[in-house]
């Protein structure tokens, strides 16, 4: 009538498991760094009522720029064609708009340009002056 004692296998207590999985979750999410990442500040014209209206420019009211996949920026105004470097952009911007305040500024870039050089060319046209800017790819 002796009762054999039974014998305890050795386990791993997970009672505390739990604890220890909130704490690892807390200190991970504390420490860590969320980027806030910038985008273009533009400011996008009204959302329209619906009616889609065409617009015709004339040509002496639009400069197309266009950036190719090098970063070389041509110049297209009033028929005429030429290649211009980064640092006299600005000037030569400045310079059309001053001529013809309704002009538009076309930038177009080619699709394996880098999206740096679309940037800085955006950021010496706000610079010169330009409001009307029409943004597309090619």
């Amino acid at each position: 009538m002796l009762r054999r004692k039974r014998k305890d296998l050795g386990g791993i207590p997970t009672a505390s498991m739990s604890d220890v999985a909130f704490l690892l979750l807390v200190f991970f999410l504390s420490t860590t760094k969320f980027d806030i990442k910038k985008g273009l500040g533009i400011i996008l014209p009204a959302v329209s009522d619906g009616t889609q209206k065409k617009v015709k420019l004339k040509d002496e009211n639009l400069t197309k720029i266009w950036i190719d996949k090098d970063g070389n920026i041509t110049l297209i105004s009033g028929g005429n064609e030429q290649i211009v470097p980064m640092n006299e952009l600005q000037k030569m911007i400045n310079q059309i708009v001053k001529n013809n305040p309704d002009m538009v500024i076309s930038l177009k870039t080619d699709r394996k340009s880098k999206y740096q050089y679309m940037v800085k060319v955006l950021d010496k046209l706000q610079a010169a002056g330009a409001e009307k800017i029409s943004l597309s790819t090619n």
